[in-house]
């Protein structure tokens, strides 16, 4: 068991020191509750008593005893040598009794029921306050405990997961224990999982550049090569051109991913009509379509103004309709279709081809960086649909995927963050 922390310390002084303070505070209010006002303390009558009988006599003493209002348990007397009561009231059984010599010369005594608070002759008196001062201070170990040790736990754990042991886990310690700590333990867990699977990503990431990497790099020297033994061989220098712009590519692509890693409040805004935005893209992807055989629609949509990084919306749109043309079967169309919801603040733009389709367990897989389906190895680098889904991710929408039932793939997004231009002139 490793030694208390100085939290633990702390807690429990906190603690000790708050209950016994309002232990004593109680003791005190019952003491003082016992003498009620106008009735004069025993101990301050026994004293006057004994100053009476000594300078003035007995019947001073006795004239005090008659007007005293003394308590209904409560009786003083004074008695003789022989036992006698000659002022007061009558003693049976005195818990307290005084010689005094009176100015008569009397030899008498003062004897009363209760004993004067300064006198110690109750040494269990003093037993409740100990009780009470060690109740206290295990009430405040034990509540110093219950709230230091899960924080200790969870203290270790960012230190294992700090280091790179991210299968710690800090729950499972807990027990049944059911408050916010136990809350706190879970974001724990959950942060050190996020940041597993996100390292795990991360080395994927860089294993499939590492790859892809690699292929260009080895035919270009190999044309390189072959150029050397052979300096006539010019396609081996358009080799050698068609590898470099496919790296140019590639590096382009892996650039433009790791910005879109950043932070959504990092990127530029500005107001952009997305719906014009589309429009550019199909024109654009025309083109492209008309040398396949097939044909791109838009479905024409009333403008929508939003505060959006053009660039990127523009990449991410780009990459969709390319890819729905790439796969789209000839003589086809890709449709491209905007809708604006009701209330003016959402936009659905869903781009749907005529082509194989993929795999359903494949949906959500093919927006990871490298993702191709089989035989599409030296198709493109898989990376268009991850940078529309990091896109559309940083601009706070959703983008799926999913499989149409006559054939051909169906991409939608959904632009939840979007402003109208009214909304970005007022901020």
């Amino acid at each position: 068991m490793t030694r208390p922390s100085l939290l633990f310390w702390k807690l429990f002084l906190a603690f000790w020191l708050a209950t016994t303070l309002t232990f004593l505070v109680g003791i005190g209010v019952l003491e003082l509750s016992r003498f009620r006002p106008g009735d004069p303390h025993v101990e301050a009558i026994l004293a006057a008593e004994t100053g009476l009988l000594e300078q003035f006599g007995v019947d001073a003493a006795g004239q005090l005893l008659t007007v005293w209002e003394r308590p209904p348990d409560e009786n003083i007397g004074i008695y003789d040598s022989n036992g006698r009561l000659i002022a007061g009231a009558p003693v049976a059984q005195p818990a307290y009794e005084r010689a005094v010599t009176s100015k008569e010369g009397l030899a008498l005594s003062i004897r009363s029921t209760h004993a004067p608070g300064n006198i110690p002759d109750r040494p269990w008196h003093q037993i409740p306050l100990l009780i009470g001062t060690l109740m206290s201070a295990l009430f405040s170990g034990y509540m110093a405990y219950y709230l230091a040790w899960p924080l200790a736990h969870l203290r270790r754990a960012m230190s294992d997961v700090a280091q790179g042991r991210f299968e710690t886990r800090v729950k499972p310690a807990m027990g049944k224990r059911r408050d916010e700590i136990v809350d706190l333990a879970e974001d724990c867990d959950r942060m050190a999982n996020q940041l597993k699977v996100l390292v795990q990503a991360q080395q994927h990431l860089l294993h499939d550049i590492s790859h892809e990497l690699r292929s260009p790099l080895t035919r270009m020297q190999a044309a390189i090569g072959l150029l050397r033994q052979d300096a006539a061989r010019l396609e081996m220098l358009e080799r050698i051109e068609h590898e470099s712009e496919r790296m140019d590519t590639l590096i382009e692509a892996l650039l433009t991913l790791a910005r879109l890693q950043g932070r959504p409040e990092s990127i530029e805004r500005e107001p952009v009509d997305i719906s014009e935005l589309l429009a550019m893209i199909v024109e654009d992807a025309q083109f492209e379509a008309g040398i396949k055989g097939c044909r791109v629609h838009l479905q024409p949509c009333p403008p929508f103004i939003a505060c959006v990084s053009g660039e990127l919306l523009y990449r991410c749109f780009e990459n969709v309709i390319r890819n729905a043309v790439r796969y789209t079967r000839a003589d086809t169309m890709v449709w491209v279709s905007a809708h604006i919801s009701t209330d003016g603040n959402r936009l659905t733009v869903r781009i749907t081809d005529h082509g194989p389709g993929v795999d359903d367990d494949r949906l959500h897989s093919i927006f990871e960086p490298f993702e191709r389906g089989a035989g599409d190895a030296c198709v493109g680098f898989g990376l268009g649909l991850a940078i529309a889904a990091r896109a559309v991710q940083m601009h706070g929408g959703t983008i799926a995927a999913r499989n149409e039932a006559g054939g051909g793939l169906t991409v939608e997004i959904n632009l939840h963050s979007a402003r109208s231009l009214h909304d970005i002139t007022l901020a």
